[in-house]
This record gives structure tokens, C-alpha cells and sequence, in this order.
């Protein structure tokens, strides 16, 4: 088993960074370009858990700054967490007693050697082999005496072994140096030129409003799409950015690919309780994530809604 120690770790620095045209990259880091997203994605498996996380170029001094992180939090899962599950060692021989006895011919002295070979693991689980001659038995009695054999002597408990460390072999992926940096000072179109507010606004709900949905009697009576967009508007100039007013889940910062944020609209008193002609204010509209969203829904809406905020306002006491 291999010993992730400040050795492994400098070898693993040095091989990456000691070419001035390659980054020769270890096994368990790739290259993240995506939109106006840029940096190293560390994803390492330690038993059944994966460890996923991206080190931007951006937050970590450029480039190569982010992969020297990135490599520091590689090795330090390595280190931290060894392989401990363990495994049924695939058998190489046969686990019926049938199956591990065969007929076979060699060169004898003056003729040629024909014998039934039996095979049984010892209890060290090492391969055993014991011949009865065909010239001194007969075939029937050889072969089961070789039966009797390979059934008698075979180690019946599975051998048992350690999980393959996928790591212990510490391959490299070269990528050119240029390569990377053209890759990492692309930008997208619509960031390059900016999002406008408007962008923002109307593509912060980007589903269409036909379908079988939950909240259909929500989208069914709200028809007014400008009381909606003014609501976002006004949280946008206060907050800078979008975000769920119940558990501040923001969308873009969980999935950095995201070109605009994604958020929806609950009106606190539903419609569904409101006739036609009532008249419907800003104060009556909540920003939230579509999980709260959803959970609100399920029941009364009102009720579930003060369980909400009241949940989350103890929660952030206690965090």
C-alpha cells in the first residue's frame, strides 16, 4: 500500500510543474473552463465517497496558483482518508471441485505421462497441485482420486483483500501551458458584454408556464408578468443579486455554469383565497428557490410559510 507522505507530495509538485510547456496534470484533477468559469476541478473517490471541488483561477492567484491547491487538497484527501473496504478476491480457479481436475500428458521416460491433475487452494489461499497417474491407477480411479483431492484439500473461505487504491499508481495527463491559458481568458459572449438587469429579470424563471405542474392554479390566475418582474427589479437594486428570501439559496453560486440566476416568485396571501378584482402589491410578493417554493405548497400555503421563516430564523441563531 502506498504511503501518501510529504514525499509523494513533492514528487507529485515537481512532476506537474517541471516542464515549461506542459502541465503534466495527476490523476484525480481536470481542467474546468465553462462560461466565465475558469479553474482546476478536484474530483477524488476515497472508499464509496467522492470529493468534488473546483479551485477558481480567479480566487487562487491565477493558474498555476490553482492547481498547486488544488494538488495540496488532493493529496490531502489521499492522505487523510485511506482505502478500507475490503473485497471478495476474484478466484482464479473454480469453485466446484468438478471444475478443477483435468486430464493431462507429459513427457515420461519411456512413455508418455498421462495423469489427472487435481487443484485446490492451501490456507494461505496459494495455488496447490497434486497428479495420480493414469498408468498406476487406471482412469477411473485416477480421476477420482484427484476428485477426492481437489474436493477434500480446497480452502472453502474466500480470500479476502483490500480494495485497489485507484491512486497508488500515480498517472499523469500532459495539457500544453498555452492551451490553458487561452481556455482560461475566454469569456462568454453575454458576459463580455454584460448582462442588463432586464437579462437578469426575464431570465431568472426560465420554464415555460405550460404544462402539468404542482403550482398550476399559481401560474393559472397570476397574469400579470410586470408586477412580477418589478418585484425582482427592486431585489435586485437592494441585494446586488438574487437569492431565496426563506433559506438563501442562491442558484449561481451552486452551479457555476449558470449564465443568469433562477429564482420564482410566491405570493404570500395565495391567489387562490383572492377574487379577480383584488389588488395585488409588491409587500405581497417573496422571492424564493423552487425547493421552498414546492415545500410551501404542500398544504396551506400561508400556515406552511410562517413554519418556514420561523424555521430558518432559529436555524441561523443556532449556525
Amino acid at each position: 500500500m502506498i504511503e501518501y507522505d510529504d514525499a509523494f507530495l513533492q514528487k507529485t509538485l515537481q512532476t506537474t510543474f517541471e516542464s515549461p510547456e506542459h502541465y503534466k496534470i495527476p490523476k484525480g484533477i481536470i481542467r474546468y473552463d465553462y462560461a466565465d468559469s475558469h479553474g482546476w476541478w478536484v474530483r477524488v473517490t476515497r472508499d464509496k465517497a467522492m470529493f468534488r471541488t473546483i479551485f477558481f483561477d480567479s480566487l487562487h492567484g491565477g493558474i498555476e496558483n490553482g492547481l498547486k491547491k488544488a494538488i495540496l487538497y488532493r493529496h490531502e484527501l489521499l492522505s487523510s482518508f485511506p482505502i478500507t473496504i475490503k473485497r471478495i478476491h476474484a478466484r482464479v480457479i473454480a469453485r466446484e471441485p468438478e471444475n478443477r481436475i483435468r486430464l493431462t500428458t507429459g513427457k515420461g521416460k519411456l512413455q508418455p505421462y498421462v495423469a489427472w491433475e487435481a487443484t485446490w487452494y492451501d490456507e494461505n489461499h496459494k495455488v496447490k497441485a497434486k497428479r495420480f497417474s493414469v498408468n498406476k491407477f487406471g482412469h477411473e480411479e485416477a480421476k477420482a482420486l484427484a476428485l477426492e483431492a481437489a474436493r477434500a484439500n480446497h480452502n472453502k473461505e474466500p480470500k479476502i483483500t483490500s480494495q485497489p487504491d485507484p491512486y497508488q499508481d500515480d498517472k499523469f495527463k500532459a495539457i500544453l501551458r498555452a492551451d490553458v491559458e487561452v481556455l482560461a481568458s475566454i469569456k462568454s459572449a453575454r458576459y463580455s458584454k454584460g448582462i442588463s438587469k432586464q437579462q437578469q429579470i426575464e431570465n431568472s424563471y426560465p420554464f415555460a408556464l405550460e404544462g402539468e405542474r404542482k403550482l398550476g392554479i399559481h401560474f393559472l390566475i397570476e397574469r400579470d408578468r410586470k408586477l412580477r418582474n418589478q418585484k425582482i427589479e427592486i431585489f435586485l437594486d437592494n441585494h446586488g443579486k438574487l437569492f431565496c428570501e426563506l433559506c438563501n439559496f442562491r442558484f449561481i453560486d451552486a452551479y457555476p455554469f449558470l449564465l443568469t440566476d433562477i429564482i420564482e416568485v410566491h405570493h404570500i396571501v395565495p391567489l387562490s383565497t383572492l377574487n379577480t378584482t383584488a389588488n395585488v402589491s409588491l409587500s405581497d410578493l417573496m422571492l424564493l428557490c423552487s425547493n421552498c417554493h414546492t415545500a410551501v405548497h404542500q398544504g396551506d400555503a400561508e400556515k406552511n410559510l410562517s413554519a418556514a421563516m420561523m424555521h430558518f430564523k432559529a436555524k441561523s441563531f443556532t449556525d
